[in-house]
């Protein structure tokens, strides 16, 4: 408790920024993206290129979705995914690489302190980020569609919203079971943003081709908006993937973590 109270003091300004601007984006971007729909749907030109354009297919929307009470919300949230993905995965992997960088492992690893109170505080302090910013998004959202959208089926918002806080989970899963092998990587926003990215793009191309099989290789397939909207729930199949990936990543750092050699410097 006492190192999860240090990292989480530590780090309160990272999560704490992450937490604020997706929380006042979201609040911000809603009204303005409704308008925008609002105008096109009564411009039949503009309506009809937008519902032509392969770019909305990839992201796994439909035309007829995005016009729904809930389509704008979601078509905004799968971006904002990108941004939570690179926070989850980002801190996962930076809070193991910061104690190698500023040379406080061997101080770390001497304390009174067992590995495993060390490593569930790290995972822990990630969590606990991942779950604020998640919170905050949600709470702006349920604000903005509150105001812009009244007429909101709130089951469906909150499966759609809570996608981003499993989206950002899995990430920051990932990024934990990174930083406990390459513990000396210099560039973890990088790695971060490049991971993200693929992922992002795999699930585009599985979008694009209609290929489920591609689809289980990204989590951004996972939490679909209009699949949520059909079937009135995550997909199980998908859910189930999900929580075996997140048992294997955790089990995995978990285990590295535990085993790791401490480079000692002079």
């Amino acid at each position: 408790m006492i190192i999860f109270k240090y990292e989480l003091r530590r780090h309160r300004k990272y999560i704490w920024g992450w937490a604020i601007t997706l929380a006042v984006c979201i609040l911000v971007m809603t009204p303005a993206y409704y308008s925008f729909m609002d105008v096109a749907q009564s411009s039949n030109s503009l309506y009809e290129t937008l519902s032509t354009s392969d770019f909305y297919k990839s992201i796994g929307v439909s035309m007829e979705y995005l016009t729904s009470p809930m389509g704008i919300y979601s078509f905004l949230t799968s971006f904002f995914m990108l941004a939570s993905g690179i926070f989850g995965m980002h801190f996962g992997i930076s809070i193991h690489t910061k104690e190698f960088e500023e040379k406080t492992s061997e101080y770390l690893y001497t304390k009174p302190h067992t590995r495993k109170e060390i490593f569930r505080a790290k995972a822990g302090t990630v969590f606990a980020g991942a779950l604020i910013v998640g919170a905050a998004y949600v709470l702006a959202s349920a604000l903005a569609l509150k105001l812009s959208r009244p007429k909101i089926i709130w089951g469906e918002f909150f499966l759609v919203s809570l996608s981003l806080l499993w989206v950002t989970l899995f990430f920051a899963a990932m990024g934990i079971l990174v930083g406990t092998i390459f513990s000396n990587n210099r560039s973890p926003l990088l790695t971060a943003g490049f991971v993200i990215f693929v992922e992002y793009c795999i699930t585009s191309f599985s979008n694009v081709i209609g290929s489920r099989e591609i689809s289980f290789l990204s989590p951004y397939s996972f939490f679909g908006a209009a699949k949520i909207s059909q079937n009135g729930f995550y997909e199980t199949d998908y859910l189930l993937w999900y929580l075996v990936l997140f048992a294997v990543f955790m089990m995995a750092a978990y285990r590295h973590f535990l085993k790791k050699d401490i480079q000692f410097r002079v």
